[in-house]
């Protein structure tokens, strides 16, 4: 009987003790120090609430801790001041126990309009909720893995890309799938190899498109999915230009940072710019299709990065990206977070690349990334990541109960 089977599912993942849940939590932190990272770990907190030893007893050490609701419930049938309620006694319990987060994701990815207002209004920095999943299970498609991305009202990557974005002043990152839950129990795969190769072109593909791979690990599955994410942190280390490894609250900081870089450009003679550039230290001033007076060195796609932020170059047009004050101002904000400098101005003939739209939105992101990689135009710019790494890798994975008991819990908290 299926519900049976669920049953000892379960058992052999969770204990009557934390034991069990805080060996996998060791397992998984010591996979990942072997490749010199961290992760983010999103745990419920009326969980965590039942568990104030786990908490204290340093099982956590090291990694970045979010917040998974305050009950591990659909938080897309609850209203705006019952989710309000809930943020806020999920943050004291995280509080009374000394842990300071800034991140969320609501439980089976399932959330409204009403989950960003209160995350807004609780000062969260952002969210990792919005599932987007990439079309590659293939030939190992089930109908339970497509009834889950109905369910998580999942987005395709061939659609939205794989980057940080805004909803107002919340940072929402997106979680990518198949992750272990949907490998495991709606792809039923046993296979580490068959697991590793759907993360690992998971990988290669974001690589290539310079965006963010949310890999999702639920540490009670480190056991059965630790050699394909052994495979992937290998091939990510391995590669150059390099992957950025880091947690969602670097991400987030980063994400704040680049977009408020400034530059400072003018003409000096003739064909010669003046450039000097305000951006966080570990950015990358990248350059294409220009001459710059200033040494430089290859990167991918016919940029060179310039070793300093204060050089002079030669264009015919200013290298940036010009906008048109009509266009509005979500546009321009996108254009920053992904590293582009930008100027406000009516004067189109003056830029290597202008942008004239009366609307703007998420789902023309893609199409706009495509049609600025189409041509080699003469720009500056900055790394979309930091250390000119070429595309970022985040490990994240929940931990909705820590016992038998905190499980049982679910089925009686209400809605």
């Amino acid at each position: 009987m299926p519900m049976l089977a669920r049953g000892r599912v379960i058992a052999g993942r969770y204990g009557f003790t934390p034991g069990k849940i805080e060996n996998t939590i060791s397992v998984l932190m010591e996979t990942l120090s072997q490749y010199s990272c961290s992760a983010t770990i999103p745990v419920t907190a009326s969980a965590l609430a039942s568990n104030r030893k786990t908490a204290r007893n340093g099982s956590f050490k090291n990694l970045e801790l979010a917040i998974h609701g305050l009950h591990h419930i659909d938080y897309s049938q609850l209203s705006l001041e019952d989710q309000l309620n809930h943020l806020r006694q999920a943050r004291d319990i995280f509080q009374q126990l000394g842990v300071q987060v800034t991140g969320f994701r609501s439980p089976y990815l399932r959330w409204n309009a009403d989950t960003l207002t209160a995350l807004k209004e609780c000062d969260f920095s952002y969210d990792s909720s919005q599932a987007l999943a990439w079309d590659l299970a293939g030939k190992f498609s089930t109908d339970a893995y497509i009834h889950g991305l109905d369910f998580y009202r999942a987005q395709s990557v061939n659609k939205y890309p794989a980057l940080p974005g805004w909803s107002d002043n919340l940072i929402r990152i997106p979680y990518c799938l198949p992750d272990d839950e949907s490998l495991v129990d709606r792809l039923h795969l046993s296979d580490p190899g068959a697991m590793a190769e759907i993360w690992m072109e998971m990988l290669t593909n974001t690589y290539q498109l310079g965006e963010l791979f949310t890999l999702g690990l639920h540490p009670e599955r480190i056991h059965l999915c630790q050699a394909a994410l052994q495979g992937v942190l290998e091939r990510a280390r391995s590669l150059s230009p390099c992957v950025w490894i880091a947690r969602l609250d670097e991400i987030a900081a980063w994400f704040l940072a680049l977009g408020k870089s400034t530059i400072e450009i003018y003409r000096e003679n003739g064909e010669l710019y003046h450039v000097k550039i305000n951006a966080p230290a570990k950015a990358t001033i990248l350059v294409r299709s220009l001459g710059v007076i200033v040494d430089t060195l290859p990167w991918v796609h016919g940029y060179h990065s310039v070793m300093t932020n204060n050089f002079t170059l030669r264009s015919n047009k200013r290298p940036l990206v010009g906008v048109s004050p009509d266009t509005p101002a979500s546009l321009e904000r996108f254009l920053r977070h992904q590293g582009y400098l930008v100027e406000i101005s009516p004067e189109s003939q003056a830029y290597s690349y202008y942008i004239d739209r009366n609307s703007f939105n998420p789902k023309d992101e893609r199409l706009l990334l495509t049609e600025l990689d189409r041509d080699d135009w003469p720009v500056v710019r900055l790394s979309r990541w930091p250390g000119a790494a070429r595309c970022a890798l985040a490990i994240t994975g929940d931990v909705d109960a820590f016992t038998i008991w905190d499980y049982g819990k679910r089925i009686l908290v209400k809605q």
